[in-house]
């Protein structure tokens, strides 16, 4: 007989992606001139309370945790479901404040929040205090309606061990999320609970679960220590709750094929290991269970971020190199650079050492930063600057005066970016304000914090390679062979390489590139980086923000690449510019160690985060694994994913992807299935270079 959780990954894999949330969209549909007809105020917490009461509440005989959404095609052509959904949104891509949700409950943000508005009753306070007790009385509702669907379901089962599964989580909906969890196994339905309420009805992606093997720790000891639960329960659970994080979104992706759901492809990123203040290592057992549980739920979520430093014990590295043959493809993090750089920041002490990582490869400080989008994650197109600098000073002698010109051009875009306003004087709610600890402090909805803590901007950087490689080129042809005058080879680039394939070659084959270890290639692919988080330096000296940098791309660099024109490095227009802090395609033809020496030689101390995807078309032993990303590391190496696929497996699926619907390959800072990918982005992950 099938296990309960193998019956949820076959029903997750047969999903159809043109499916919605249909009870929730018809529901905003039923009310949607109603709630337009309201001050914008109100609007977002009227939606919720509609959708909240009313949404009906499936339960499965044989689910083990509590909460899905009812699918199915939308039956409006009339009326696309987006203009409905969108009623009810929210900027997601936060971690909530797990350890207090399940310690003392959701109702104590609440009381904290009605706290500040007593001691000052001002309109704002006042307001957030209202709309934040009216939201989490409707999350109660909808908990104590599921619970009843649970005992509902129950009575109706014949098997007493679903029977038993579906009373024990009616019995925790009775009490979580909004009080305090009492067990393990109620942990756990309050995480799912909260998760499936902020992604698919609230209505975001990327709510991360954070650092779940911190804040279960606790339950998890205690149960085991009263003899209510073992370590193999404890395990299913996990791997239970993790294929419903899988649920929400199916098999969509981020940006193709999109499913018609407010949180289209939300990912689910949970923070393991790291150290605390003191520098003590903070893996534990529920870490390595969880990557247990991971590689048993085999689905592209969670995405498990590993905080390591190499000074941690075998046992951790061990670890590590084990969850890197799961499917889901996690990331490793070199903790210290990251913590330096927060420090050098002016992030306070008893911030930094909770950090976890988000929204692809985003540092977070849960509870201390806002999640507006806009405003905290800015994604640049330095290549775009660059030939901006080439242009207006096509009399550069040199490449220091190409990047001194390239300096100015860079800080003079980021400052526009941090200065721009996002902040309003208006009455507004969020439910996401409500986990940000300087919001219920101070009675503020996020849009009103325009002073918060920390005034944080992460800008982030894509193409590194390829200004790097450009400059290398411009070194060789223009200033030591003098080939052509800057301005002649600049003419060259712009008529994309017309009739001078045999040049394209050339610089393919005889130019130094980065990615091969070598002075000659990476120098000044380093010097342009350098110059970049000059810029980011200068423009926070200018506007005084806190601006992290990075050298991380996301989908960007095909963004940024199709409104270029060439590049002098034989880039031709239209193509993407290289990703992350990754080299240009196929331009690291000299090994694995190599290309991990070029991206450690990357001013990454400077940085925050970013990213690396390197590709094995074999699959080596897991000590291997670990002692390559440990040596990275050491290197200075700040972040890497390890890809275990070969080129020929990928040429197939590409062929035929309905013979492989469940093939997982790495595409940026997470998973996403193969088949569902655009036809872009699938042959951009077969002409990743293999090792």
């Amino acid at each position: 007989m099938k296990s309960r959780n193998d019956l949820l990954r076959e029903k997750i894999l047969a999903g159809n992606k043109q499916f919605c949330f249909i009870d929730r969209d018809l529901i905003l549909l039923k009310y949607r001139e109603e709630i337009e007809a309201l001050p914008e105020k109100d609007r977002f917490l009227a939606a919720f309370v509609h959708v909240a009461d009313e949404i009906t509440t499936p339960v499965a005989a044989e689910d083990i945790l509590a909460g899905r959404f009812a699918e199915a095609m939308w039956p409006c052509p009339d009326t696309p479901v987006a203009a409905t959904s969108g009623i009810l949104r929210t900027e997601g891509h936060i971690t909530w404040n797990w350890e207090r949700i399940l310690q003392k409950g959701l109702y104590s943000f609440a009381d904290e929040i009605d706290e500040t508005a007593r001691k000052d009753p001002n309109k704002y306070a006042c307001f957030f205090a209202r709309s934040t007790r009216i939201f989490f009385d409707a999350v109660q509702r909808l908990a104590a309606r599921w619970s009843e669907a649970c005992f509902v379901r129950a009575r109706q089962t014949e098997n007493p061990l679903y029977r038993e599964t579906l009373n024990r989580a009616g019995e925790a909906l009775k009490h979580v999320p909004m009080g305090p969890a009492y067990d393990f196994f109620s942990a756990v339905q309050s995480i799912w609970f909260w998760q499936m309420v902020t992604s698919g009805i609230c209505g975001s992606r990327d709510y991360t679960p954070g650092r779940m093997d911190q804040y279960l720790l606790p339950f998890y000891r205690n149960d085991l220590q009263k003899g209510i639960l073992t370590k193999e329960e404890a395990k299913d659970l996990l791997a239970h709750l993790f294929l419903k994080f899988n649920e929400l979104s199916g098999t969509a992706t981020d940006d193709f094929d999109v499913k018609p759901i407010p949180c289209n492809s939300s990912k689910q990123y949970i923070t393991l290991g790291g150290s605390d203040g003191n520098g003590t290592c903070e893996f534990n057992e529920l870490s390595a269970l969880i990557v247990e549980a991971s590689a048993e739920c085999a689905l592209p979520q969670p995405t498990l971020n590993f905080r390591l430093s190499t000074d941690m014990p075998q046992e951790v590295w061990d670890l590590a190199g084990k969850a890197a043959m799961l499917p889901s493809i996690p990331n490793f993090f070199n903790e210290k650079i990251i913590k330096n750089t927060l420090r050098q920041k002016g992030i306070r002490e008893d911030d930094l050492h909770n950090f976890d990582i988000t929204a692809c490869n985003r540092v977070n400080l849960p509870g201390k930063l806002y999640n507006m989008m806009r405003r905290i994650d800015r994604f640049t197109s330095p290549v775009q600057w660059f030939m901006e600098a080439l242009h207006t000073h096509p009399e550069a002698a040199s490449p220091d005066e190409i990047l001194a010109h390239f300096y100015h051009i860079a800080r003079r875009e980021i400052s526009s970016i941090a200065g721009e306003n996002v902040y309003t004087d208006a009455l507004t709610f969020t439910p996401d304000a409500i986990t940000v600890d300087e919001c219920r402090e101070k009675g503020l909805n996020i849009r009103n914090l325009s002073t918060p803590r920390y005034n944080w901007l992460h800008v982030m950087f894509s193409g590194i390679a390829t200004i790097g490689d450009s400059l290398n080129t411009l070194e060789e042809l223009v200033f030591r062979q003098c080939r052509y005058t800057l301005a002649e080879y600049l003419k060259i680039t712009d008529a994309n390489f017309e009739g001078m394939e045999s040049l394209r070659q050339e610089l393919f084959h005889t130019i130094p590139h980065f990615g091969n270890g070598s002075e000659a290639g990476d120098r000044l692919t380093v010097r342009a980086a350098e110059t970049l988080l000059d810029a980011v330096e200068s423009a926070a000296e200018m506007t005084g923000m806190i601006i992290v940098p990075s050298f991380y791309s996301l989908s960007q660099h095909f963004v940024h690449g199709a409104k270029l024109g060439a590049t002098p490095d034989g880039r031709l227009a239209g193509e993407p510019v290289s990703e992350n802090m990754s080299p240009g395609y196929g331009r690291d033809k000299s090994g694995p160690t190599a290309l991990l020496r070029s991206a450690a030689s990357l001013p990454l101390c400077r940085t925050i985060c970013g990213g690396l995807n390197f590709k094995m078309g074999t699959t080596p032993e897991p000590e291997q694994t670990a002692a390559l990303i440990k040596g990275f590391f050491a290197m200075g190496g700040l972040h890497i994913g390890i890809s275990m696929v070969n080129r020929q497996l990928l040429e197939e699926a590409d062929k035929n992807p309905e013979n492989y619907p469940s093939l997982l390959v790495r595409k940026f800072g997470f998973s996403e299935y193969f088949a569902a990918l655009s036809p872009e982005f699938r042959k951009e992950i077969i002409q990743r270079t293999e090792y």
